[in-house]
């Protein structure tokens, strides 16, 4: 019987962790997982120590408020580690942890195997921690080519598998996920999508709420995804009068959408991959923000727009982000038929870059066969 130890702590890596968690239970039906996981983890069979609600933070000011939180959890995943050893280890992306964590773990278990699945954005900032990443790592699975050929000129351990994302975000069409919804067939639908962890939520939603309340979005439909890692509804902290929120499968939120406010992160990706025109946005702490501009090593926010190194998805980041932009942005689109097929254009060359399905397939039969 097989035993992975799997750490995610966010939603995107909740999901990823969980298609692979399946995978890994049609190889092998005896295996059994516990770490850090979400819900959808959950649902695989997965024994998680602490909920991952209280983990999701990003942004340097951020993280230095909950380093005593974190650090416990480390502690308290060193010890379980330490009383139940398992075949092997899993990260999935979360690089603040778990790149701190697969440090201390190899120097204490150093014959069990690392993978890391979903690569940490190392080429885009903190490139530094490559050396953590060569020394600690033993086998980088990532989702992109241009993180293979990245890591595989320095020398890093690397398969690349493909977007899981174009297994499950692939088949679907606008028309049944409104019917699905009983959305009003004359009407537009705008989505809110402004993250998955509170602070993204708290940053970007009022700005949203603001702009709706343009004369533009009189007849539009405006559902609100809110991400299932959230434990409480958004609506106990906002006035959504009007609002439909969508929690227990925020997919259909963006599926049903002719247009979407997406907070920078992996729902980006989803859009793309659904046809979703949307506009990408982005705000944060004043001193996370000049951190990040200080280190950041790519031109771009949204992944949709450094997978093709040129901008693709309008970006709304920091001071840009103002609900005068994000109104002029949706007219512009909506104005703008030469700017509508630029865009869908855009979005079948990012396609084109992104494998082919069966990504969670190939990254399980990768973790099993070098382990056994």
């Amino acid at each position: 019987m097989s035993k992975y130890f799997i750490i995610a702590g966010e939603s995107s890596g909740d999901f990823h962790a969980s298609h692979l968690m399946k995978e890994l239970k049609r190889l092998d039906s005896s295996v059994s997982f516990y770490g850090l996981g979400g819900a959808l983890m959950a649902r695989e069979g997965l024994d998680s120590l602490v909920d991952i609600n209280k983990m999701a933070v990003m942004g340097f000011w951020e993280v230095l408020k909950n380093l005593r939180f974190l650090k416990s959890v480390e502690r308290l995943v060193l010890d379980h580690l330490q009383k139940n050893r398992p075949d092997a280890i899993i990260l999935i992306d979360y690089p603040g942890f778990n790149l701190r964590i697969a440090k201390k773990i190899k120097k204490t278990n150093p014959s069990i195997p690392i993978f890391y699945y979903i690569s940490p954005q190392v080429w885009a900032w903190k490139e530094g921690r490559i050396d953590i990443i060569k020394k600690y790592i033993d086998k980088m699975i990532v989702i992109f080519e241009f993180e293979y050929l990245w890591y595989k000129k320095r020398g890093v351990k690397t398969e690349f598998v493909g977007h899981p994302f174009l297994d499950a975000y692939n088949k679907t069409e606008r028309g049944a996920a409104r019917k699905k919804l009983n959305l009003n067939p004359e009407k537009k639908c705008l989505t809110l999508f402004p993250g998955s962890r509170k602070q993204e939520i708290d940053n970007h939603l009022p700005y949203m709420l603001q702009a709706i309340r343009d004369p533009f979005f009189r007849d539009f439909e405006i559902l609100l995804g809110q991400a299932n890692t959230l434990d409480q509804d958004i609506s106990n902290s906002y006035n959504l009068k009007n609002i439909r929120i969508i929690k227990a499968d925020t997919r259909q939120a963006l599926e049903a959408a002719d247009f979407a406010w997406v907070g920078s992160g992996t729902s980006t990706l989803e859009a793309v991959l659904l046809n979703v025109p949307i506009v990408l946005v982005y705000k944060t702490s004043w001193v996370s923000w000049r951190l990040m501009k200080r280190f950041v090593q790519v031109d771009f926010a949204g992944m949709p727009n450094i997978i093709m190194n040129k901008l693709i998805v309008p970006e709304l980041l920091q001071e840009n982000y103002t609900v005068n932009n994000l109104i002029h942005e949706t007219r512009e689109f909506f104005h703008n038929a030469s700017r509508q097929k630029k865009l869908l254009e855009g979005y079948q060359k990012i396609k084109s870059k992104l494998g082919v399905p069966g990504a969670s397939a190939r990254a399980a039969k990768h973790v099993i066969s070098n382990v056994n």
